[in-house]
């Protein structure tokens, strides 16, 4: 009830990186009501797949193994990105993490991507897959169900 810090933005890109190294989000589920159970249970559903190789930097980064998941045990904590949040890393933390070594903060703007989509216009949409938009329809419906219910969480 008092809003919330950084510490989510460094949890949320956590989670990102999880799933541009994986392949899928770290909380997937085929409902949202279990993806939300698994975020709250974050401790016991937070692991990297066997099958896909992740640096030790990088799964260090995203989140620690070894220690205690339960906030009474912060002594033995390690900061990563997706942990308790007064064990999370900072913002500088994370830029002299070991999994970045070698980034040019400084420079970061100015260097050109290794690919730059040439748009056609502010629409243009060929650089996505278009062979499933005929099934959009359908499963708009489902998402706008569900989006009302969550809306009414939100009132007042």
């Amino acid at each position: 009830m008092k809003g919330y810090g950084k510490e989510c933005d460094w949890w949320s890109l956590g989670a990102i990186m999880f799933e541009c190294i994986v392949g899928y989000a770290p909380f997937c589920s085929e409902n949202p009501g279990d993806t939300y159970k698994k975020i709250i249970d974050w401790p016991n559903y937070l692991f990297f797949p066997e099958e896909v190789f992740i640096s030790r930097e990088g799964e260090a980064l995203i989140r620690r193994y070894g220690y205690h998941s339960s906030p009474q045990t912060a002594p033995q904590r390690q900061s990563s990105m997706m942990t308790w949040a007064e064990s999370r890393l900072t913002v500088n933390q994370i830029k002299s993490h070991p999994f970045f070594y070698g980034a040019d903060w400084n420079s970061l703007r100015f260097i050109e991507p290794p690919f730059v989509p040439r748009l056609r216009s502010a629409t243009d949409t060929s650089y996505f897959p278009t062979d499933e938009l005929e099934n959009i329809s359908e499963q708009s419906d489902q998402i706008e169900s569900i989006g009302a219910e969550k809306d009414l969480a939100f009132l007042g």
